[in-house]
């Protein structure tokens, strides 16, 4: 009888059949060297196994077998029996080392430890070291089959219909088992009923073993044939009685099976000590199910909603790290499986998608095929790009090389309207008022400084049908990094041209200008130049005049060939000027060097600049639309184009606010 014991496929013996028959095999089992309570076997083959009269094979190829639950801090687990056995139960006996495929064998191997400190899993070892267990079971899932027609060969040739092939499946769990199903590893993949192992025995495909007929069926042994007409042509026996063992025991099994269905595993001892019938278990199980998904009240206990992923989240988010992953774009924390997606081709991932969207012939598509089919707007295959474009970009603005964002403000704007900029002015103090006093209302005065714009500034890319066929996401990756990058150098180099062009403020002066007291005499950067931006910043006035802003430089700004005199000022104990190394440096530590190869200069002195904090008095401001200071990255998937066409694009606005926050000196020619 065939059981679904969750995402696994086991057999349990019928009622009234001659018992387990079983291929008996040396079990391939050796203690591994330095290592103690450690065995090495083997725990899965392509040895064909019928399932319901079509011979099933697990293909034992590197793009077939995942055994990732083995390795990397995976939930694989070792049990016996699976876990249903009475006397041992669901609880480990121990713990799988590793698991790996060997290639040339076909078969999947692992080294196995055994719990010293657990008495049952020591009277196990017991066994398996005195040879008395000779069998091995492996809990799979399958994701995808091949099914060959009688007489049809497989794409290797290795294997002749009819049969199933299971060309994508993952291990869960080994079990120790006393009876093998698989006689060619030393774990057969599960036990089986007396009249599917006949049938195992009747269809070994062709090139799986010896003894294979041109046909696919194995041919008896000699007298095998004249030994079964002769036992059937006995009298019947007459039916036995019920046994009450076995009938316990398959009670047993059962209420754990149908528990660890429901995720009631806890639940199953007490049923099996109680005595409990079947059908009672089945309706407890019911009642609890309904009480489980029964709606709850909204603010009442217990009432909080979460949202969990799903599968297909968990898949997209493999497949797109996985891809990131490849084109060398840093992925922090890589969802689980991204590693495996990390070596697959674009068809490879297409194909899974259009599998896991129920197109079971997908593995057979042609790579044009699997393009006009993945390239659709709702297709998973799409999400997973469009994820990985829009990562692209957000990595590539973390790494972008400017400078500008250190020393200037931000401010968003909510539409592409011109804004005007005013400067406020207190008019003075704050006056003191006496007791019982009025407040005098200050006259505030206003006065346009800048005017605020916003412009759009894009490109687009298109990820080709030949991108697809050749493999080659990362020119896409590439295409919009530099995008990206273009779209922060593009704010970089305005705002610094602002200060090389030196110009005019909405009072009709330069920016820098004698009537705005910043701009200081001509000098190679040394501790006379510093002194003076310093001195000139903090006897800077609000805009009545008198009221000193105190204001100090927290910048220098320079461009690449004053970088390491301006480096040497700010880092030494002495003063670099005088030759006297008791006199100290009253400037170590007191400024943030910023250096920009947008302030060189083809010829002449090479000025350099101050800038204070912008918190303090404002400066230059770049504002972004509703304050996304990311590109944004939008996708179109249309009849028109063979692929997908991706348009980058941003908001921002430069605009300068103030001067008297910004000190320079046109430096001196060297």
């Amino acid at each position: 009888m065939m059981r679904n014991n969750g995402p696994f496929l086991t057999r349990a013996a019928e009622n009234g059949s001659s018992g387990i028959l079983v291929r008996q095999q040396t079990l391939e089992c050796r203690a591994v060297d330095g290592a103690e309570n450690q065995y090495e076997i083997s725990f899965s083959s392509e040895e064909p196994y019928v399932r319901w009269g079509v011979p099933e094979i697990l293909a034992h190829t590197p793009d077939a077998v995942d055994l990732s639950c083995f390795n990397d801090g995976g939930t694989g687990v070792l049990l016996f029996n699976h876990g249903t056995d009475p006397s041992y139960g669901k609880v480990p006996i121990g713990k799988v080392v590793k698991a790996w495929l060997d290639e040339p064998a076909h078969k999947c191997r692992a080294v196995i430890e055994m719990d010293a400190d657990d008495p049952q899993a020591a009277r196990l070892q017991s066994k398996l070291d005195k040879g008395m267990l000779s069998g091995v079971s492996v809990g799979y899932t399958v994701g995808a089959w091949m099914e060959l027609q009688p007489g049809q060969k497989s794409a290797d040739g290795r294997f002749t219909g009819p049969a199933n092939i299971a060309v994508q499946w993952k291990a869960w769990e080994i079990s120790l088992a006393p009876i093998p199903a698989d006689p060619t590893v030393g774990l057969g993949r599960n036990m089986t009923i007396s009249e599917e192992v006949k049938n195992m025995d009747e269809n070994t495909l062709t090139g799986t073993g010896s003894g294979a007929s041109q046909s696919g069926a194995a041919v008896p042994a000699a007298g095998q044939t004249e030994e079964r007409a002769q036992s059937t042509a006995k009298p019947a026996a007459p039916a036995a009685a019920p046994d009450p063992v076995a009938a316990e025991r398959q009670r047993s099994a059962e209420i754990t099976t149908l528990c660890r269905s429901f995720d009631m595993d806890d639940a199953a001892a007490g049923y099996i000590t109680a005595g409990t019938s079947i059908d009672l278990v089945r309706s407890q199980i019911l009642n609890q199910l309904q009480q489980r998904n029964a709606p709850v009240a909204a603010g009442a206990e217990g009432g909080n909603v979460s949202v969990t992923r799903d599968e297909a989240d968990k898949f997209r988010s493999a497949a797109a790290d996985g891809l990131l992953m490849r084109c060398g774009v840093a992925v922090e924390a890589p969802a689980d499986g991204a590693n495996e997606f990390r070596g697959m081709s674009l068809q490879a991932i297409a194909a899974e998608c259009l599998t896991r969207e129920g197109e079971s012939r997908a593995n057979r598509m042609s790579r044009d095929d699997l393009f006009r089919r993945s390239m659709t707007p709702d297709s998973a295959f799409v999400a997973i790009a469009d994820d990985v474009a829009n990562r692209t970009v957000l990595a590539a603005q973390q790494l972008a090389p400017t400078t500008f964002q250190l020393w200037t403000s931000t401010a968003s704007q909510p539409d592409f309207r011109p804004t005007h900029i005013y400067e406020i002015s207190d008019g003075g103090a704050l006056e003191e008022i006496p007791q019982n006093g009025e407040f005098k209302e200050a006259k505030l005065s206003d006065q346009e400084v800048a005017t605020r714009r916003l412009i759009t500034v894009g490109k687009m890319v298109n990820f080709t049908r030949q991108l697809f066929i050749n493999d080659d996401i990362g020119q896409i990756t590439r295409t919009l990094t530099a995008y990206t990058l273009a779209f922060a150098r593009g704010i970089n180099q305005s705002v610094y041209e602002i200060l090389k062009s030196n110009p005019a403020t909405q009072d009709g002066n330069q920016l820098f200008s004698a009537p705005h007291k910043n701009l200081g005499t001509g000098a190679a950067p040394g501790t006379a130049s510093f002194s003076e931006a310093r001195r000139l910043m903090r006897q800077q006035t609000d805009m009545d005049g008198k009221t000193k802003l105190n204001i100090a430089p927290a910048f220098v700004l320079t461009g690449s060939s004053t970088e390491t005199s301006i480096e040497a000022l700010l880092a030494s104990l002495a003063d670099p000027s005088q030759n006297n190394a008791n006199v100290a440096n009253v400037f170590r530590n007191k400024l943030q060097m910023i250096t920009d190869a947008e302030l060189d200069v083809d010829s002449g002195a090479q000025p350099y600049f101050f800038a204070a904090n912008p918190a303090l008095t404002p400066t230059i401001e770049i504002s972004y639309l509703n304050g996304n200071e990311t590109p944004v990255v939008e996708s179109e998937v249309s009849f028109d184009h063979l692929g997908i066409r991706y348009r980058i694009y941003g908001d921002r606005g430069i605009t300068l606010l103030g001067y008297r926050g910004l000190v320079k000196n046109p430096g001196v020619e060297a």
